[in-house]
């Protein structure tokens, strides 16, 4: 592997000059916003935007004329399905807006597919399923919809409306749905464009309950912040920018989270070991996974019912379920995982090679989205992972480089059964035959809209910091910044020529110490991913995220370390 490359992001020196004077903020705080281009005028508006900043949800086209025929569904006595996805953004979605519609009265059920057995999103295939299960006179979709005209056709032909939310990219043509609510089919919407499945879902929840109150159709009060935990943690496991309402939506939905009202996350936090200060990265790497696991190896319907129920009991009983599903869902990524780099050196010339795209007989469907991320990661390469079963390959892709995914299949669709998705991360179907056609036409197009620089390894980081600088203060001033995620990252900041007076591993491949500088002032660190044996000869250049270490309750500043570098003075 090369050696990562460390790029400072740049920002106005003239911009940082006026955060700090004109808003007193410490010097590395400053940076943080200029380097994330919040100026000293919206600077305001960022630390303390309220639910009052959400934008009305009719400015999303769809939402008034969907909110009207689930309020005449409503009057008629009609049977609303509601027809999910599998993964975190659409179980949320799901209970979201079941749990705003069956409160205002509708007769709804829920549909949630099975990765196995129908595959993602809204196909003919699950169509056909629900309705075996389920009769309805309104169908209406959550974080999946936008490409499927052939069950949307089918749904019509049925007499069957269909109203569809979702946030993913559109196709060349659009299905003939009673209405379609995706902020990204509008362009003149960009700030829109950031919301995840559930964030669409609950613009029509808002839309909804507003369309009721304007009308005199609301005979009970419907507080729609009982809901922002169902956002937060759809919004943060989809991985979509946290800026913009995204950031206002989950701001508040982490407060909801933290008070664990809901009996599925109580446990969820119980058995992950997540504090009620719940964060950003506790929904990212503790909570998120669980609930994911679900719909990659097992029933999705339990992690649904997780969120659903109102009983501590039936909670327990059901995240322990998904426990299990998750320890199944790290042991065969780890498997696939490895026959995936055993494939790359033997078959791949890696060194000459803008992407990489690999294949296996039987590797569970449910895990080779996680597989080719840690493989784009660590190659810095855009991946796709296929497994053939029953004479069908089946793939996920994952992006690098800001390559679009999406793009680069649509001049493959002539042999893609199925494809779609967001432009770093795709799904994808395809006869076997044409793997071979696919891997070049794959490399083809990447290589002709990246150059090896592109390629090597790069981490960007927010500027330099001085150890003196991570005071008290400092800490209260970063917690200001977060929720953190995609679109908001924890800032990284880069420390130069440190001695290690004292080092030792800790766990498996792990370390931690202190760190000394010029002018004696230390901090102790911790460094994942770097056993001992690993690390370079001091002095150090370091990149690291700042952090509060929280042992017996006592809060002590350390750095969590991303890369070390020996120091050339």
């Amino acid at each position: 592997m090369a050696e990562n490359k460390w790029t400072g992001k740049t920002f106005s020196v003239k911009e940082l000059d006026k955060l700090i004077k004109e808003h007193g903020l410490l010097r590395p705080i400053a940076q943080i916003l200029a380097c994330r281009g919040i100026s000293s005028e919206n600077v305001k508006e960022f630390f303390n935007a309220t639910l009052n900043e959400l934008s009305s949800p009719y400015e999303l086209p769809g939402t008034e004329r969907a909110s009207a025929r689930l309020w005449e569904a409503l009057r008629k006595d009609e049977h609303i399905l509601i027809h999910g996805d599998f993964d975190v953004d659409g179980l949320t979605s799901s209970a979201l807006l079941s749990w705003v519609l069956i409160e205002c009265g509708a007769n709804v059920s829920i549909f949630i597919p099975h990765r196995l057995d129908t595959g993602y999103g809204f196909t003919s295939e699950s169509l056909d399923n629900a309705l075996n299960v389920y009769k309805c006179n309104l169908l209406l979709t959550v974080d999946c919809g936008i490409t499927s005209n052939e069950a949307v056709d089918r749904a019509n032909e049925l007499g069957i409306d269909v109203i569809i939310t979702d946030h993913h990219e559109q196709a060349s043509k659009l299905p003939t749905a009673h209405t379609i609510i995706n902020p990204k089919i509008h362009p003149e919407l960009k700030k829109l464009h950031c919301l995840a499945g559930v964030g669409t879902a609950f613009k029509l929840a808002h839309a909804f309950i507003k369309y009721g109150v304007d009308n005199g159709l609301v005979f009970k009060k419907i507080d729609l912040r009982e809901v922002l935990d169902l956002v937060a943690l759809g919004t943060v496991a989809d991985i979509v920018p946290l800026m913009g309402e995204n950031r206002i939506l989950t701001k508040y939905g982490l407060k909801i989270l933290s008070s664990q009202v809901r009996p599925g996350v109580r446990a969820l936090c119980e058995i992950t070991g997540v504090n009620a200060s719940l964060k950003s990265t506790d929904v990212a790497f503790k909570l998120a996974p669980y609930i994911n696991a679900a719909g990659r190896l097992g029933d999705p319907g339990a992690a649904y019912k997780l969120l659903n129920t109102t009983s501590i009991v039936e909670a327990i009983a059901q995240v322990k379920q998904l426990q299990d599903y998750n320890n199944q869902r790290r042991s065969k990524e780890k498997e696939i995982f490895e026959e995936a780099e055993s494939q790359i050196y033997q078959t791949i010339k890696i060194h000459e090679s803008y992407s990489i795209l690999i294949y296996g007989y039987n590797w569970h469907q449910g895990v080779i989205g996680n597989v080719a991320s840690r493989i784009a990661r660590d190659y810095n390469r855009p991946t796709i992972v296929l497994t053939i079963i029953d004479g069908q390959a089946y793939g996920s892709g994952r992006s690098s480089a800001n390559v679009n995914l999406v793009n680069i299949l649509s001049g493959s669709d002539d042999i893609l059964t199925r494809y779609g998705g967001h432009p770093m991360a795709v799904g994808l179907s395809l006869n076997p035959k044409d793997i071979n056609l696919l891997k070049k036409r794959f490399e083809d197009s990447v290589s002709g809209v990246i150059t090896p620089e592109d390629i090597i390894p790069q981490m960007d980081y927010d500027g330099d910091i001085y150890i003196p600088e991570l005071d008290q203060k400092f800490f209260e001033e970063l917690e200001r910044l977060e929720p953190f995620g995609f679109g908001n990252l924890q800032p990284i900041f880069r420390l130069t020529n440190l001695s290690v007076p004292y080092a030792k591993n800790i766990g498996q491949g792990h370390s931690r110490g202190y760190l000394k500088d010029s002018n004696n002032y230390s901090i102790q660190f911790i460094a994942f991913n770097f056993s001992e044996d690993k690390l370079p000869k001091p002095p150090w250049d370091v990149l690291a995220v700042p952090q509060l270490n929280n042992y017996n309750g006592v809060m002590t500043p350390q750095l969590s370390i991303i890369d070390i570098k020996h120091s050339s003075g």
